[in-house]
């Protein structure tokens, strides 16, 4: 079994750099993915020659913070100030209502990937803010940009969990899976065989829990989604033109999970070896 455990976010703030600069080293985590528009960019791309074994992808972002595009060639996707709207709900039901455009999207994302390249970022891999890039015909519009840009792996926000389970995290997972129901399936890019880390999150971010699942599911290839950092006094806030957010509240129960409950253990227990996107190879989905 391969398991990629990948830290969302980064470039957002200087706290998610630290925590994965920290957990990477402790070889916990090993793939990130990156805001192109994150105001902590610059430095988080470092990371990838200072942690060799560390894949880096593109964290795609319709909905936060000044775009990477010229606004006024993306009319469908920002407000009257050229921002990203910052509401999850308004954008969903701006695209909905058929009020976004599938070319502007594209426009965005390409730009944000070919920002990314200008970086010199290896990129490993595809996600997106919110999964946002699992709503109806944007799945296969990112597939399409992987393909473009010679990208082998996208993140498939399929999250499996018993019927029985009725709570906040369970609402997350059924949202995802009706999304992804019409998105086909494709060769290139390929997709984990499942993720986990988006049903259970901050104290529930827990070893024991991944391995009830594993034991249940006994995937291939299994992605941890997590959102850990570890702040420092004087970094300031997050950036205000990135609207209302919540992760800053997982910061500190997932980065002390990821520290201290002895995640590899369990990935020796179970036969997990830790990896990322950019070690293995997408067409057979083997550690290269």
């Amino acid at each position: 079994m391969l398991v990629v455990t990948n830290v969302d976010d980064l470039g957002l703030h200087p706290a998610v750099r630290r925590a994965v600069d920290l957990l990477a080293k402790a070889g916990v985590v090993t793939s990130s993915t990156l805001l192109a528009n994150g105001p902590d960019l610059s430095e988080s791309v470092l990371l990838q020659d200072t942690h060799p074994s560390l894949g880096l992808g593109a964290h795609l972002n319709l909905l936060r913070g000044k775009p990477i595009s010229n606004p006024d060639h993306i009319p469908s996707l920002v407000d009257d100030d050229g921002l990203l709207f910052g509401n999850y709900s308004s954008l969903l039901m701006r695209y909905a209502t058929g009020q976004i455009k599938l070319s502007e999207v594209e426009a965005e994302w390409s730009a944000q990937i070919e920002y990314l390249l200008d970086h010199k970022v290896r990129l490993t891999h595809f996600d997106s803010e919110k999964h946002i890039h699992a709503w109806p015909g944007l799945f296969g519009l990112a597939g399409k940009l992987a393909r473009k840009y010679g990208v082998g792996w996208i993140r498939k926000p399929l999250e499996k969990n018993p019927a029985s389970r009725l709570d906040k995290g369970m609402l997350r997972t059924r949202f995802l899976q009706i999304c992804l129901l019409g998105s086909r399936s494709f060769d290139t890019p390929r997709t984990a065989d499942c993720v986990w880390g988006i049903a259970d999150q901050k104290d529930k971010l827990d070893p024991i829990l991944f391995e009830k699942y594993i034991n249940i599911y006994r995937p291939d290839v299994i992605e941890i989604v997590c959102h850990p950092g570890y702040p420092d006094a004087g970094d300031g806030p997050l950036p205000s033109d990135f609207g209302p957010m919540r992760v800053e509240a997982q910061w500190k129960e997932e980065f002390n999970s990821l520290s201290q409950k002895g995640w590899l253990k369990i990935f020796e227990k179970i036969g997990a070896k830790p990896v990322n996107y950019g070690q293995l190879d997408p067409r057979t989905g083997e550690f290269k």
